[in-house]
């Protein structure tokens, strides 16, 4: 009878170890999740050469002008 293939050989896996793993493995996704897509979305394409922080672009920089200064009017009409 033939030996068992290398991958499925028995080698005790202990929850502990698969945990490391895990984390080890999310670690390693930093690029990843759902502040790296906001900051996609709102901020300048990364430059991979360059660790300084990336400007907003400039239809959000409009946008929350925008809603400040419509706060502001709603504000200043409502305690008039």
């Amino acid at each position: 009878m033939a030996a068992p293939p290398v991958n499925e050989r028995c080698s005790p896996v202990t929850p502990g170890a698969v945990h490391l793993e895990f984390e080890r493995l999310l670690r390693d996704r930093k690029h990843m999740g759902l502040r790296n897509l906001i900051g996609d979305v709102a901020l300048e394409p990364r430059n991979p050469f360059q660790q300084a922080s990336r400007k907003p672009k400039k239809w959000v920089v409009a946008f929350v002008g925008l809603a400040l200064l419509a706060g502001l009017i709603g504000y200043y009409f409502h305690l008039r």
